[in-house]
């Protein structure tokens, strides 16, 4: 592959420069703007507007103005420009998900809020994964992660929120944005469920400041969805713990569970722990932020994988 800069019959060879100054992990990023690339590059054309021209290894030339930043990954050779590679978000996560944020609407809700949620589905998705994501909310984290897997063509990805006021929400804001993915207002329960607020418990019978939520079996969730999930997002105030209690199945397939541990009950924790290590799964990350709660407070977000 051969970079040059310059108008189409006089241009210098800036490939070597462009390993040098501009390689970061394996992604060339070239700046937009003439006048920037000139500084990079000293500048072959004074006051007249240039271009980089990118040969690639079948002999093939390529022209990209100063409208673009341009990406190539120098293991495939592949080159980009209406999408940040995610090799390169990785490199920052903080500007990584500054730059998804900037391709994304929201009405509800907050995109700065849920930050360590959306580190770790940045750092821990490729965008190839068939998602089940419990607790979606205002759908801040959804959007994040139906942004990578549109990037990769993939609309795997069915978030359930339970609360009908909270869903209806969630609705709007992913509908603000291009992505396809599934909603669906209901609890995944074998039990009757009651909630107020954020709270949801198991209840046969209704309690003041409580409203009936809509639940789904898992076996009702794969009749009407036919996706075989292989990743958990968890985000469900500790519903967790009776999920696998009442329908462990749900392990079936899975490959990897990013969780906020959310419980009020440590022992709940301890036995959720107990199934994910009895099905081979390890712990990959355990960390906490500013602002966790509650007896998992120093372990409140996780990864774990088999």
């Amino acid at each position: 592959m051969f970079i040059r800069y310059g108008i189409l019959n006089t241009t210098i060879d800036v490939t070597s420069m462009c390993y040098t100054y501009l390689k970061y992990g394996n992604i060339i990023c070239i700046p937009a703007v003439d006048a920037f690339r000139a500084a990079i590059f000293t500048d072959p054309h004074p006051y007249v507007v240039k271009s980089i021209f990118i040969t690639d290894n079948l002999g093939a030339t390529t022209e990209f103005d100063g409208s673009y930043v341009i990406y190539i990954d120098t293991v495939t050779g592949a080159v980009m420009t209406n999408n940040v590679p995610r090799q390169h978000l990785l490199l920052n996560l903080d500007r990584g998900i500054t730059y998804i944020h900037s391709k994304l609407k929201i009405k509800h809700g907050n995109l700065l809020h849920e930050l360590p949620e959306q580190k770790l589905a940045l750092k821990y998705l490729s965008g190839d994964e068939k998602i089940l994501e419990i607790g979606g909310n205002f759908g801040r984290n959804s959007l994040v992660i139906s942004y990578m897997m549109h990037q990769k063509g993939n609309s795997d990805l069915l978030v359930l929120e339970s609360n009908p006021e909270i869903f209806e929400k969630l609705k709007e804001n992913k509908e603000l944005n291009p992505m396809q993915f599934h909603i669906e207002n209901a609890a995944l329960s074998k039990r009757k469920l009651i909630q107020s607020t954020w709270l949801t418990i198991p209840s046969d019978t209704p309690q003041e400041g409580y409203f009936p939520v809509n639940t789904l079996t898992y076996d009702e969730l794969k009749a009407k969805y036919p996706i075989t999930f292989d990743t958990l997002v968890l985000d469900c105030e500790g519903a967790f713990y009776y999920i696998l209690q009442d329908m462990p199945e749900v392990l079936d397939n899975i490959k990897l569970i990013i969780m906020e541990n959310d419980y009020d009950d440590i022992t709940h924790k301890t036995y959720v722990d107990s199934v994910l290590q009895a099905n081979n799964f390890q712990v990959e990350y355990s960390g906490t932020e500013t602002g966790t709660w509650g007896p998992c407070r120093d372990f409140f977000y996780q990864v774990w994988r088999r």
